[in-house]
Protein backbone atom coordinates (compact mmCIF):
# COMPACT_ATOMS: atom_id res chain seq x y z
CA UNK A 1 0.00 0.00 0.00
CA UNK A 2 1.20 3.51 -0.95
CA UNK A 3 0.88 5.78 1.50
CA UNK A 4 -0.26 9.53 -0.13
CA UNK A 5 1.35 12.86 1.86
CA UNK A 6 -0.80 15.65 1.33
CA UNK A 7 1.50 18.82 1.98
CA UNK A 8 2.13 22.90 1.22
CA UNK A 9 5.45 24.37 0.89
CA UNK A 10 5.92 27.97 0.62
CA UNK A 11 8.26 29.46 -1.66
CA UNK A 12 8.52 32.78 0.91
CA UNK A 13 10.71 35.18 -2.13
CA UNK A 14 12.24 38.44 -1.89
CA UNK A 15 12.57 40.40 -4.79
CA UNK A 16 14.95 42.27 -3.64
CA UNK A 17 17.93 40.22 -4.85
CA UNK A 18 15.58 37.57 -6.51
CA UNK A 19 16.07 34.96 -3.24
CA UNK A 20 13.48 32.44 -1.76
CA UNK A 21 14.46 30.36 1.69
CA UNK A 22 15.41 27.05 2.27
CA UNK A 23 15.57 25.00 5.70
CA UNK A 24 16.92 22.12 6.82
CA UNK A 25 15.18 19.35 8.34
CA UNK A 26 15.21 19.06 11.78
CA UNK A 27 16.80 15.84 13.74
CA UNK A 28 13.98 13.05 14.12
CA UNK A 29 11.96 13.82 11.00
CA UNK A 30 12.58 11.30 7.39
CA UNK A 31 15.27 12.40 5.54
CA UNK A 32 16.77 15.00 8.65
CA UNK A 33 19.60 17.42 7.20
CA UNK A 34 17.87 17.98 3.82
CA UNK A 35 16.96 21.53 2.66
CA UNK A 36 13.67 22.69 1.55
CA UNK A 37 10.94 24.87 1.26
CA UNK A 38 9.58 25.35 4.53
CA UNK A 39 5.47 23.82 5.07
CA UNK A 40 4.13 20.19 5.77
CA UNK A 41 1.38 18.07 6.14
CA UNK A 42 -2.28 19.11 5.93
CA UNK A 43 -3.88 18.23 8.83
CA UNK A 44 -7.51 16.59 8.80
CA UNK A 45 -9.89 19.41 7.43
CA UNK A 46 -7.51 21.81 6.35
CA UNK A 47 -7.63 23.42 2.62
CA UNK A 48 -3.75 23.92 1.36
CA UNK A 49 -3.76 27.90 2.81
CA UNK A 50 -4.75 27.45 6.34
CA UNK A 51 -2.42 24.35 6.55
CA UNK A 52 0.83 26.64 5.49
CA UNK A 53 -0.37 29.36 7.30
CA UNK A 54 -0.50 27.19 10.99
CA UNK A 55 3.21 25.49 9.36
CA UNK A 56 4.86 28.77 8.53
CA UNK A 57 3.97 29.84 11.98
CA UNK A 58 4.96 26.91 13.90
CA UNK A 59 8.36 26.40 12.13
CA UNK A 60 9.24 29.84 11.52
CA UNK A 61 7.59 32.57 13.85
CA UNK A 62 5.87 34.37 10.76
CA UNK A 63 1.96 35.36 10.43
CA UNK A 64 1.08 34.72 6.57
CA UNK A 65 -2.22 35.76 5.19
CA UNK A 66 -4.30 34.01 2.63
CA UNK A 67 -4.23 37.29 0.38
CA UNK A 68 -0.57 37.17 0.73
CA UNK A 69 -0.31 33.09 -1.33
CA UNK A 70 -0.67 32.58 -4.86
CA UNK A 71 -0.38 28.53 -5.75
CA UNK A 72 1.27 28.16 -9.08
CA UNK A 73 1.36 24.58 -8.94
CA UNK A 74 2.30 21.19 -7.63
CA UNK A 75 4.87 18.56 -7.49
CA UNK A 76 4.84 14.69 -6.65
CA UNK A 77 7.58 12.49 -6.03
CA UNK A 78 7.54 9.05 -4.42
CA UNK A 79 9.94 8.75 -1.78
CA UNK A 80 10.11 5.31 -0.16
CA UNK A 81 7.66 6.08 2.75
CA UNK A 82 5.04 7.10 0.65
CA UNK A 83 4.15 9.69 -2.31
CA UNK A 84 4.40 13.27 -1.31
CA UNK A 85 1.79 15.44 -3.24
CA UNK A 86 3.10 19.13 -2.95
CA UNK A 87 1.10 22.46 -3.85
CA UNK A 88 3.87 24.92 -4.39
CA UNK A 89 2.75 28.66 -2.51
CA UNK A 90 4.56 32.02 -3.12
CA UNK A 91 4.85 34.07 -0.74
CA UNK A 92 6.14 37.89 -1.00
CA UNK A 93 4.79 39.07 2.06
CA UNK A 94 4.55 38.16 5.82
CA UNK A 95 4.42 39.76 9.27
CA UNK A 96 6.90 38.73 12.03
CA UNK A 97 10.66 38.09 11.40
CA UNK A 98 12.11 34.67 10.72
CA UNK A 99 13.24 31.90 13.31
CA UNK A 100 14.41 28.65 13.75
CA UNK A 101 11.72 27.62 16.45
CA UNK A 102 12.32 23.70 15.09
CA UNK A 103 15.83 23.74 15.60
CA UNK A 104 16.47 24.20 12.17
CA UNK A 105 19.05 26.09 9.76
CA UNK A 106 17.79 28.35 7.31
CA UNK A 107 19.04 30.36 4.14
CA UNK A 108 18.28 33.07 1.17
CA UNK A 109 19.35 31.56 -2.05
CA UNK A 110 19.57 33.45 -5.40
CA UNK A 111 17.74 32.01 -8.26
CA UNK A 112 19.74 33.12 -10.52
CA UNK A 113 22.36 31.11 -9.30
CA UNK A 114 23.17 27.22 -8.34
CA UNK A 115 25.31 27.67 -5.15
CA UNK A 116 22.48 25.80 -3.11
CA UNK A 117 23.47 24.27 0.54
CA UNK A 118 23.80 19.76 0.43
CA UNK A 119 21.90 17.79 0.36
CA UNK A 120 18.76 19.31 -1.45
CA UNK A 121 15.15 16.75 -1.38
CA UNK A 122 14.51 15.54 -5.13
CA UNK A 123 11.05 17.82 -4.77
CA UNK A 124 13.26 20.94 -4.03
CA UNK A 125 15.99 20.14 -6.77
CA UNK A 126 12.38 20.26 -9.00
CA UNK A 127 10.79 22.92 -7.85
CA UNK A 128 14.08 25.23 -8.31
CA UNK A 129 13.84 23.70 -12.10
CA UNK A 130 10.53 25.02 -12.41
CA UNK A 131 10.43 28.42 -10.81
CA UNK A 132 13.78 29.25 -12.08
CA UNK A 133 12.91 31.25 -14.46
CA UNK A 134 9.57 31.98 -13.90
CA UNK A 135 9.19 35.93 -12.78
CA UNK A 136 7.48 35.47 -9.51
Amino acid sequence: MNIIINACLGILYQAKGNQVLLASRPEGKVLAGHWEFPGGKLELGEDTFTALTRELNEELGIIVHAENMCLIGNVEHQYSHGLACLDLIVIKQWDGDIQALEGQQFCWCKLDDNIRPEPLLPTTIQIFELIKNEKL
